[in-house]
Parts: C-alpha cells; sequence; structure tokens
C-alpha cells in the first residue's frame, strides 16, 4: 500500500505547504527515486517553479528556479538577455516577461540540465521567441541564457524530446501557429542545429508532447482555440524526422477540458511502462484557478493510442498497475456554437432568474445543467444545478412564446410556460439543435450589438438555414459532460 498514490482530477491541487501548485505548461523528469515537476509560475517575479514526490501525489515546493533576478549569461550572438523588458504592462500573466511551457532535459556530455521555453515581451505576444537556460543540478537555480527566434522563424508552444541516443530536440509552433516545427538541437542542447522536420504545415496546432513507444513516436497536439478546450489529436511516426500519420482525433470533444502539457513514462519492477496523460485545465475565467488532469494511457495497437477520463486513477509504482475510477456527475455544460459562450444562470434563485452567455468558469456552479428525461419520446428538461429550476419559454394563453427576450427558470408544474426541450439533428460533430416542444422554435445564442462578448444573449427564434460564410451557427450547441 505504501507504493500507491491516488490523483484526484479535476480538484485544487496543493502542496505539501497546503499553497496552490503552480506548474502550469510544464514537465516531469525523475531522479533518485522522485518526479520533478517544472511548469509556470506568475506569482510576486517567479517565471518557473519546480516541485518533487516520490509518489505522484504530495507535492513538495523546491523554489522557483527561475525568476526576474535570476543571473544572465550571454552564450551565442544576438541572443537577448531581457526578462523585464522595459514598458513592460501586466497583461494578467505576472510581471516582466512571460515564460511558458519550460521543458527540462539531462544532458550527459555537458552534466547540464537545460531548461527550453517559450519567452514573450509581458505587453503583447508579438515577439514569439524561445528561450534558453540551464543549472549543474535539477531543482537548483537556473542561470538564463537569453530568447531569440530560432532560425528566424516565430515559436510559442514548445516541448522537447530526448532520444534513445541521447539526441535531443526541439519542437515549437511557428508561422503565427500554423505549423509545428521540429529542431534537432545541438550536442550540448544550448542552440539550434538544424530545422528537420515540418508537421502538418497550416493545420494550427499547438500544445505538444511527444512519447516514444516500441520504436512508436506518438505526439499529442491541441487546436488553437485560446484557453477554450477543443477536441485534442495525436499521430504516429516511426521516426521522428521522417513521415507522420494525419492527426486522429483524441479524447473527447473537450480532451476532457484539458490541454495537452506533457506524457509521463511510469516504468514497473517488471520492466513494463505505463504512460500518464499530463494536462492543464486552464480556466478562462482566471488564469489562477486553473487546475491539473492526469490520465491513463492505453493503446489499442502499435499505432494507436487512446486517453479515458477517470475521476481519479492510483498508480502503484511498485508494479506500474494504474487503476482509474469514474464517477458519473450527471451533470453537462451547454456551449453555444455561436458565442463560444456557456448557458448560466442569471440572478440565481430570483423571481427573474433566465440565462445568459457567460464565459467558461470551471467552479461556475450557474454553468451547470441537468439533462432530465421528462417523456419516452427523447423530450428533455434542463434544469439549472444552481437555481434547482428548469429553463422554460413563457406562454400566452394560446400557446404562443409571449416574448423571445424572456426565457425564465421555473418550477416544471408551471404550466404557463414550456419546459420541455428536444436536443435534435445532430451534425457530424455532436452539436445539436435545442428545439422547445410548444412552440417549435428552437434556442439560439449570440452576441451583443457590434459583436461585444461580455454581453451574449440567450434567446428562441425560428429555425433558419446556416451559411457557413456568416461565422459560427448560432442554433447550434455542444452539451458537454462536466468531468
Amino acid at each position: 500500500m505504501g507504493n500507491e498514490a491516488t490523483i484526484h482530477n479535476g480538484a485544487a491541487w496543493k502542496d505539501t505547504n497546503g499553497e496552490p501548485v503552480r506548474a502550469h505548461g510544464g514537465w516531469m523528469l525523475q531522479q533518485d527515486g522522485y518526479f520533478y515537476w517544472f511548469g509556470e509560475d506568475r506569482t510576486e517575479g517567479r517565471k518557473v517553479s519546480c516541485y518533487r514526490s516520490s509518489d505522484l501525489c504530495h507535492w513538495e515546493n523546491r523554489g522557483a528556479v527561475l525568476t526576474l533576478d535570476s543571473k544572465v549569461r550571454p552564450v551565442y550572438y544576438r541572443t537577448s538577455l531581457e526578462l523585464y523588458p522595459p514598458e513592460t504592462s501586466d497583461i494578467g500573466y505576472g510581471q516582466g516577461a512571460v515564460i511558458e511551457r519550460p521543458k527540462v532535459l539531462y544532458n550527459e556530455r555537458t552534466g547540464k540540465y537545460v531548461m527550453w521555453m517559450h519567452w514573450e515581451n509581458g505587453r503583447n505576444y508579438n515577439d514569439a521567441r524561445c528561450a534558453v537556460a540551464t543549472c549543474d543540478t535539477i531543482d537548483g537555480e537556473y542561470v538564463y541564457h537569453g530568447s531569440f527566434n530560432p532560425i528566424g522563424h516565430m515559436s510559442r508552444d514548445c516541448t522537447v524530446f530526448q532520444d534513445d541516443d541521447g539526441t535531443a530536440y526541439f519542437i515549437s509552433a511557428a508561422r503565427d501557429n500554423a505549423d509545428l516545427l521540429v529542431y534537432r538541437l545541438s550536442d550540448d542542447y544550448l542552440s539550434i542545429d538544424e530545422l528537420v522536420k515540418t508537421l502538418w504545415p497550416g493545420q494550427y496546432r499547438e500544445a505538444p508532447a511527444v512519447m516514444k513507444r516500441s520504436g512508436v513516436y506518438f505526439l499529442v497536439t491541441s487546436a488553437c482555440t485560446g484557453w477554450l478546450p477543443n477536441q485534442g489529436a495525436y499521430a504516429y511516426s516511426d521516426s521522428l524526422t521522417g513521415r507522420w500519420s494525419q492527426l486522429l482525433p483524441f479524447g473527447d470533444s473537450t480532451t476532457y477540458d484539458t490541454q495537452p502539457a506533457f506524457i509521463v513514462p511510469i516504468q514497473s519492477q517488471g520492466g513494463k511502462t505505463e504512460y500518464l496523460y499530463a494536462g492543464d485545465r486552464w480556466d478562462p475565467s482566471s488564469y489562477h484557478h486553473s487546475s491539473y488532469v492526469f490520465l491513463p494511457l492505453s493503446f489499442p495497437s502499435d499505432n494507436e493510442v487512446k486517453v479515458e477520463w477517470a475521476d481519479r486513477i492510483t498508480i502503484d509504482l511498485h508494479t506500474g498497475l494504474i487503476q482509474p475510477e469514474v464517477r458519473e456527475s450527471g451533470l453537462h455544460r451547454i456551449k453555444s456554437c455561436g458565442s463560444e459562450r456557456y448557458l448560466a444562470v442569471m440572478q440565481p434563485k430570483g423571481e427573474d432568474a433566465g440565462v445568459i452567455g457567460n464565459v467558461l468558469a470551471y467552479l461556475s456552479e450557474e454553468q451547470k445543467w441537468i439533462v432530465e428525461p421528462c417523456r419516452e419520446d427523447g423530450y428533455v428538461r434542463l434544469r439549472s444545478k444552481e437555481d434547482g429550476r428548469c429553463l422554460a419559454v413563457p406562454l400566452s394563453p394560446t400557446g404562443e412564446p409571449q416574448s423571445e427576450a424572456q426565457l425564465r427558470l421555473v418550477q416544471e408544474e408551471e404550466t404557463r410556460y414550456s419546459v420541455e426541450w428536444i436536443l435534435e439533428d445532430a451534425d457530424a460533430e455532436g452539436k445539436v439543435r435545442i428545439r422547445s416542444r410548444a412552440t417549435g422554435k428552437v434556442l439560439s445564442a449570440g452576441l451583443g450589438e457590434g459583436g461585444n462578448r461580455a454581453a451574449a444573449f440567450v434567446h428562441i427564434t425560428d429555425e433558419a438555414e446556416h451559411d457557413p460564410r456568416n461565422g459560427r451557427d448560432p442554433q447550434r450547441f455542444e452539451v458537454l459532460k462536466v468531468y
């Protein structure tokens, strides 16, 4: 039992001091019986923090390994040493330069730990550089060697990979995220040796994570949707620099509300290796409310990788056995495809309680709904978890809706309202129309005047054929499980 660790997904992660684990966009190395977890830290001048654990569950904060006050040392010509660029403004990511996705490799030739990362100036995301730092110990104070554009290219979301022969690669998003570029690193891992591959040009992939299993390379990425989760994808190849497969679906339509960060290999006593997918659960309403999700990977065949949701996983580090446990919440979020907002209770428990489209917030109870069957013919009630009442259309004595602007939350026995809806006409991606039984009209969600995303509205209207040239369909919704 002492070798077992239980990870609870969807909960806030705390270190052994009870403080939040700040390690987003991270990376993990194993050494001397410990897992070392590096990641973004955007508090009080910190840039990268490091944690360690012997069981993947209890994390000791080893401190900030890169800060605004870190020592700097130039290594190559025209490498900028700025960590606090002039005229830096706080754009929500802390002071100074923005450092994202720190990844660390150990170089056996030099005895150095080498960190690669994404660098921005703290004002905007226009510079798109990579940066390098090194240290003699895994969790010591790293020396910053500067930022640059690799071979003149943009460099945003990134990762590294060390092959069996010690050759290391840097992979990053370029051309405004349209391409993923694979660079071979120099022998000391401190510079770019050669651009060796462009992956899926024009496909707009980010958040890459790479692993190798039985001679097959797997690369997991996300699409580019800002802070909102999306359908992940993976590909495989028998050569990192050779031809890769097409992108294949990974996880569900939101990758279980995560974006890839890294993959953790777990070796059992018998020599078998299991793998954990580590993802960030970004909270668009508050960066510091973002959390982490660890899920087991399975391999139906040599060229397939699969991830499934688990509320918690128990890992026996002695045997390598990973046991997932799933507890269905029965709750859903309803996302508008038109506004990319989530249906939420407005004025909860008030007499005039209605719905509005809000920015995704994982801690918001107002965005959680119970899809409750009410008849055998497929109609459902959409009951608010927060309010306890059902989404309804006010009806006139003749059965017509009184006003398009008066969607309400009511008790289902209030007969002057229609509380029955059907989720119908799912497209290839599972997006549905939500139609009122009583009126035949469909739910529609759009933005406020001038496309104002702060004033998203929800109403019902007649069904209309949508022309994709006009943007996203305001009458399509995704009904997503709450994980």
